[in-house]
């Protein structure tokens, strides 16, 4: 069954990005994967996105808790995921779902409609970069 959100990945190691690609197409989500923020901020400006999963880990001058407060401002729910439990405490501490890995294929679509949940509960707008507002979707 196809689910009507949108998912965006954003893993920096191909093995996990393939592995979370496949869990998204299996469940019936719409999803786009990335390596990194640079591209994760053209994804959200290019196309509307309910949920953003981030590996804290990340390439580059942001980590993705700085990555999850940029999808947060766009309107995009978020799940952290990490193999580093050393990210526990401040995962935590964010106030954000997150995920530890290695983790059960269950676990991570239950978090993802909860995710949903909250989204639909504040009738969230997502805007781009720029400020301007996505179209309303009517899948």
């Amino acid at each position: 069954m196809a689910r009507i959100c949108k998912v965006l990945v954003v893993e920096n190691d191909n093995d996990v990005r393939n592995l979370l690609a496949n869990v998204f197409e299996h469940e019936g989500y719409c999803f786009a994967t990335v390596e990194t923020g640079r591209e994760m901020r053209v994804a959200l400006d290019n196309d509307d996105h309910d949920i953003v999963v981030i590996d804290v880990t990340q390439p580059g001058p942001d980590d993705g808790f700085a990555l999850a407060r940029t999808a947060r401002e766009l309107g995009c729910g978020v799940v952290l995921i990490t193999g580093a439990h050393s990210h526990l405490a401040r995962l935590q501490g964010s106030g954000e779902h997150y995920l530890l890995k290695p983790f059960r294929v269950q676990q991570l679509t239950e978090i993802a409609e909860k995710v949903l949940a909250e989204i639909a509960a504040q009738c969230v707008r997502r805007k781009r970069g720029d400020g301007s507002s996505f179209t309303a979707r009517v899948d």
